[in-house]
């Protein structure tokens, strides 16, 4: 466990919930760390995730992700993207997600879909439906290794499609949407592969996947 991994939780989850986010307050400051402990951080919260976030409230797991993956609303999240970072770890962080959906999407989310705006879904399905839109998790640009990059955000992806709870099915989809401009063949494999495995029965995620699969997604 990271020496400060305590003292991390509480600075990004244990806040008041308001109307404006606590990050946004100027005297709020943002956690004092180099890019590497932030990484390995990141990587132990989402790892975690089920066991260490359980005692916040949606709304406070909803502001704590922003805070670490929006590039909006601090720099953490360009730790994964720091040179200065191993490769290994950063990876790691990446693959991380896997548990953030498994063990918290999956489970807390409401089995509602974004993109129709339908009704009965809670502050944490705004993060999981808008995760890919919202950080730049899903643009490498030129970045190098950038390629095994973006493999490690669409196995992600990839995973999340196979989640019982559609809102996670939805933000697969979403997420490869926005990046089949930069991995067409990739996106375009899975998303055959979950239409033709009849993983997609609710026709609102079939709908939704033959979008993603040209990149067509909001």
């Amino acid at each position: 466990m990271p020496p400060r991994y305590r003292e991390w939780l509480n600075f990004v989850f244990d806040r008041p919930t308001t109307p404006e986010a606590w990050y946004f307050d100027l005297d709020s400051g943002e956690f004092d760390a180099e890019p590497v402990e932030l990484a390995d951080l990141i990587a132990t919260t989402f790892e975690q995730g089920g066991r260490d976030l359980a005692p916040y409230s949606d709304e406070q797991i909803r502001y704590g992700l922003s805070y670490i993956l929006e590039n909006g609303c601090s720099d953490t999240v360009y730790a994964l993207k720091s040179d200065d970072v191993p490769l290994a770890l950063r990876l790691r962080a990446i693959r991380s997600l896997d548990k953030l959906y498994a063990d918290v999407f999956q489970h807390r989310c409401a089995p509602v879909l974004g993109h129709l705006s339908q009704s009965g879904g809670n502050a944490l399905n705004d993060s999981c439906y808008m995760l890919w839109d919202a950080s730049s998790l899903a643009y490498w640009g030129s970045t190098s290794n950038g390629h095994v990059f973006y493999d490690a955000i669409a196995e992600v992806m990839h995973h999340a499609l196979q989640s019982s709870n559609p809102a996670c099915v939805e933000s697969g989809l979403h997420g490869l949407g926005h990046i089949h401009a930069y991995q067409p063949e990739r996106v375009e494999q899975i998303i055959d592969a979950f239409v033709r495995n009849g993983v997609a029965r609710d026709p609102a995620l079939r709908d939704y996947a033959h979008a993603a699969r040209t990149g067509s997604v909001l």
